[in-house]
């Protein structure tokens, strides 16, 4: 029950994460610019080609290892547990 709790809650975060990916690449690609600042997971990022392409980018991959970390700790936890009964 507890594995099943931290997998949900390790997908929640991915999806949140991706979702922050998305506005900050959204607007990259709106070309949104300007001296002003977005405020994006605790981060001032600024609107500039950089920041934004390199926040976004970033977001996405953390959020992509959120979404399978679930798979890999199920992955090593059923091998553990298969090679210890031998």
């Amino acid at each position: 029950m507890k594995w099943k709790i931290i997998n949900i809650l390790l997908l929640a975060l991915g999806v949140l994460v991706l979702y922050n990916a998305y506005n900050v690449l959204a607007g990259f690609f709106d070309g949104l610019r300007g001296t002003a600042v977005i405020y994006r997971l605790g981060f001032k990022i600024p609107l500039n080609d950089q920041s934004l392409l390199g926040y976004g980018l970033s977001f996405a991959i953390i959020g992509i290892l959120f979404l399978l970390a679930p798979i890999l700790i199920n992955r090593m936890r059923l091998g553990k547990s298969i090679g210890e009964k031998s």
